[in-house]
């Protein structure tokens, strides 16, 4: 395995991780009104201009490959585009560290599981099948981990926790985002014909799969577009976009547009040289520097000022059990 791919993974990871962090610097916006303007940037604009600039014929490319092809990656598209709004009402349910840990949980495991199904299923009994499963195994672990130090500092600081039928509501909504979360990755294994087709029209080895983010990010944008636009007008804070500040609030959800969208050529560059397993491996190498990213910035924005040495403890537990992981898939 080129372990160049690995390191460009694990950097288009630890980037990504900062894609949500200049939200906190938006002020006076509801959240439909920043999560529009970050959509309509991240998932919409951004991805199909890097096609354009990277893939030489795009629109024939789209048309040359077969209609199974584009089916396909405009679905698993669509589904992890649902997949961002049920996160959302997961948080609200039952909390961000529940909710990643089952979310981030269910991708790992599906998202690397099916594309190494895919490409051989007796793979799985060789011994670089079974490091890959140890190694997916240990990243879980260290997820569960990290979720569970999330979740005991969140509970320590609102005294309480949360019961009954919404919380219920809540996990089976996370389940279900945690089944749709990884057709992102999927959309990159069974967009191969698009790769293939990049290649043969000119594209750079490592821009080939920028026609397969062009067409998933863009349907899977539809999602968003549509919940904001409604929430938007049930709340009636279209007017919102006028406030003082707007402005700044705008270029912020570009910022966060343009982490994301770097963060996803930078992991597709990676995969690729990879070679064959680089869905399979990259996958959950990707996830797990998102995780240990967001570790560091909730720990540098002070969100873990507050909480006990155990709960911190825990989670640098956490962290190196993935840490190990993505070594032993170094291995594989």
């Amino acid at each position: 395995m080129d372990t160049s791919g690995l390191l460009i993974v694990l950097a288009a990871g630890t980037l990504g991780s900062a894609t949500l962090l200049p939200m906190k610097f938006v002020k006076n916006w509801p959240w439909e009104n920043t999560w529009l303007i970050f959509a309509l940037f991240a998932y919409l604009i951004f991805p199909l201009a890097v096609a354009l600039i990277t893939i030489p014929g795009l629109t024939q490319l789209y048309r040359e490959a077969g209609w199974g092809t584009i089916l396909l990656v405009s679905l698993f598209g669509l589904g992890w585009g649902l997949s961002l709004i049920l996160l959302g009402l997961s948080v609200a349910a039952v909390g961000l560290a529940v909710t990643n840990g089952i979310i981030l949980g269910c991708s790992i495991a599906i998202g690397s599981l099916v594309p190494l199904l895919m490409i051989d299923a007796s793979s799985l009994f060789t011994p670089a099948g079974v490091r890959i499963l140890l190694a997916d195994g240990l990243i879980l672990a260290g997820v569960a981990v990290c979720a569970r130090a999330g979740y005991l500092r969140d509970r320590g600081e609102a005294h309480e926790v949360h019961l009954g039928k919404a919380a219920l509501w809540g996990v089976f909504l996370c389940f279900i985002a945690g089944l749709l979360t990884p057709l992102f990755n999927l959309a990159f294994s069974f967009g191969s014909e698009l790769i293939e087709l990049a290649r043969q029209n000119g594209a750079k080895e490592e821009f080939a799969v920028n026609g397969v983010w062009g067409l998933a990010c863009s349907i899977g944008s539809l999602p968003s577009i549509v919940y904001c636009a409604t929430l938007l007008r049930k709340n009636s804070t279209w007017t919102t976009y006028r406030f003082p500040g707007s402005g700044w609030n705008v270029a912020l959800c570009v910022l966060m547009g343009a982490l994301f969208i770097i963060a996803t050529v930078g992991y597709g560059m990676g995969a690729l040289r990879m070679g064959p397993l680089g869905p399979v491996i990259g996958w959950p190498v990707y996830i797990s520097s998102l995780i240990i990213g967001n570790c560091f910035w909730g720990w540098l924005t002070g969100e873990w000022q507050n909480a006990p040495t155990k709960l911190i403890g825990l989670m640098i537990v956490g962290i190196f059990l993935q840490v190990a992981g993505i070594v032993v898939l170094s291995l594989a």
